[in-house]
């Protein structure tokens, strides 16, 4: 008897191994979890990482809901997703959310039993994470853009775990902003040039790299990948002075600070706050200050002796 059921479970254990072989799954394993812990990151903090697949592992078709945030990749097959009443078909390369307030269930279908990928999260920021990709109690799955891009990322980290090699957080954290990012609308692109966002971006850039010389508003607007009238329209309207305007002015200011602080001459201080002409740097200066450079230098120092 006991050969017996040696015989059967070394058959079974053939079987399963064969059927993986030939049905060329995700990985080999049914089912991997890699677990994070002790991280301190308050905004999202991922606290593990999953891989299953239905074609060995028992799904749970009861109702349930979870104190964590949850985001699933289907790999392969196809499913159903059951929130609060509302069942959705799923099929291969689509991404469904859900939160830590709905009451849900998920399975896969019994002919085309589905593989997915799975990430546990919270943090202070994961609505807003999920809202901002797209996902909402009332549209709960969503299209992957870009499917390939994800199944490599994915592929690394299990292969690894399957190996028993160290599993990157990073990596880890990386796959899960990438499968954000390529769910999220492509709508997006065409009205994000009017979010104030997208002006505060255009001033962090111009931030960046106003002390270069061939920093101009074309480059900005090659840059911002926008055009130039569209650009200077929008900062106009959002900020009240043009681009240009509001760059000499934060070259003003560095020049300002030059003068007050050094020795370097007008001339160099004018190339090391981004002016690549002199005589425009002196006009400006004029313009701004009401004095020359060499006067404001004086009122400034004498300033400051009084002041000792």
């Amino acid at each position: 008897m006991k050969k017996i059921v040696i015989k059967l479970y070394f058959f079974t254990f053939l079987c399963y191994t064969v059927f993986m072989k030939e049905s060329k799954f995700f990985i080999d394993a049914p089912e991997i979890v890699k677990f994070f812990v002790a991280r301190e990151e308050k905004e999202l903090v991922i606290q593990s990482v999953g891989y299953n697949n239905f074609h060995f592992v028992k799904p749970q078709l009861f109702l349930r809901s979870q104190e964590q945030f949850t985001l699933h990749f289907v790999l392969s097959g196809s499913g159903t997703l059951n929130v609060g009443g509302v069942k959705r078909h799923i099929s291969r390369h689509q991404v469904f959310a859900l939160d830590n307030r709905c009451e849900f269930c998920y399975y896969p279908d019994k002919e085309t039993p589905w593989e997915y990928v799975w990430f546990d999260f919270t943090g202070a920021r994961s609505e807003e994470y999920l809202r901002e990709a797209g996902f909402s109690q009332s549209n709960p799955v969503l299209d992957c853009a870009e499917p390939q891009r994800l199944t490599a990322a994915f592929k690394k980290i299990f292969t690894d775990a399957e190996k028993q090699n160290a599993v990157s957080y990073f990596d880890v954290a990386s796959a899960f902003f990438a499968t954000l990012s390529t769910v999220s609308s492509r709508d997006e692109k065409t009205i994000f040039f009017y979010h104030d966002d997208y002006i505060e971006e255009i001033k962090r850039f111009i931030m960046l790299k106003y002390l270069y010389e061939d920093f101009n508003v074309e480059y900005l607007s090659r840059s911002m990948h926008i055009s130039h009238s569209h650009l200077c329209r929008i900062f106009k309207k959002s900020e009240g002075v043009s681009v240009i305007e509001y760059v000499n002015a934060l070259r003003m200011k560095r020049a300002e600070e030059l003068l007050e602080k050094t020795d370097l001459t007008a001339r160099e201080i004018a190339y090391m706050s981004g002016f690549k002409e002199y005589e425009y740097f002196l006009k400006c200066f004029k313009k701004s200050h009401g004095v020359t450079t060499s006067a404001f230098r004086s009122r400034k120092q004498s300033f400051s002796k009084s002041n000792v």
